[in-house]
């Protein structure tokens, strides 16, 4: 009974693993993708996907790196912009080193790495990585859900793009090999990440019907609340109740325009 709660456990541990998307966003270096791919291997992780690799990206060079992870880098795939890649994740992890506006409510990659592994067996969890001499543009943060930092010296607190995945990943690893969190869990499951843009667009929508805002500056008060959306992990729950709301607010703000254009028929 024993080894067959251990068997149960280990296929379980592969399953959420498996769910970990490694995301590297504008990639220049060949090489940095084949140690992404050796990497990943290590970790048990298949899937990589790249936003809008450097057209003059050296294959070859990474398939050198890759060494026995080649599979991996194979079966990658390629989309044009990062809502695309992580459209179908629960939570979609941003690495950052800098500060600023858009990077204050950021977690320790080690500290946060529990939490997404009771993600990660839930659905798919992306953890994503920016360029190498730029990294994620303040427009990518707003589609992650955690921003994530690596502590280091102050004095060259850069890591390698390589290196970054490496500890991100064995960090994940380590959590989800670790004792289970007695969690409870939400009812609903998390929202993907294309649940959360589409419950943005008809906010966005709606605040712009009422007024709250103008044409002029919907981008920058959108930005601020996906912020606040992007702050943890959201249910679908959660973000049907937002749709909802907006749905029901607009139809009795209809509802109301059509009672006063009757009263003033009457008149």
């Amino acid at each position: 009974m024993e080894g067959s709660t251990g068997a149960g456990r280990a296929a379980a541990d592969r399953a959420a693993l498996r769910n970990v998307k490694v995301v590297l966003v504008g990639t220049l270096y060949g090489g940095n993708v084949g140690s992404v791919c050796r990497a990943m291997a290590n970790c048990g992780m298949s899937d990589l996907r790249l936003v809008a690799p450097d057209p003059d990206l050296t294959w070859e060079f990474a398939r050198q790196m890759a060494v026995h992870a080649t599979g991996i880098l194979d079966a990658r795939k390629t989309f044009a912009t990062l809502r695309e890649a992580v459209a179908d994740c629960v939570a979609v992890a941003g690495t950052s080193r800098r500060g600023g506006l858009y990077r204050r409510h950021f977690s320790d990659a080690r500290e946060a790495a529990p939490a997404l592994a009771d993600l990660a067996r839930r659905g798919p969890v992306a953890l994503v990585f920016g360029r190498e001499d730029k990294g994620l543009l303040n427009e990518e943060l707003l589609e992650c859900t955690h921003v994530l930092r690596i502590p280091a010296s102050p004095d060259y607190p850069s890591f390698n793009l390589a290196q970054s995945v490496v500890l991100l990943c064995h960090e994940l690893y380590r959590a989800v090999s670790g004792p289970v969190r007695n969690a409870e869990f939400e009812s609903s499951p998390p929202a993907t990440a294309d649940l959360r843009a589409r419950a943005l667009g008809k906010l966005r929508e709606h605040l712009l019907s009422v007024g709250f805002m103008s044409e002029s500056d919907a981008d920058r008060m959108m930005e601020g609340f996906g912020r606040i959306l992007a702050r943890g992990a959201l249910t679908e729950a959660d973000m049907k109740l937002v749709m909802g709301a907006v749905a029901q607010t607009r139809w009795a703000l209809s509802r109301r325009g059509a009672a006063a254009g009757e009263a003033g028929s009457a008149r």
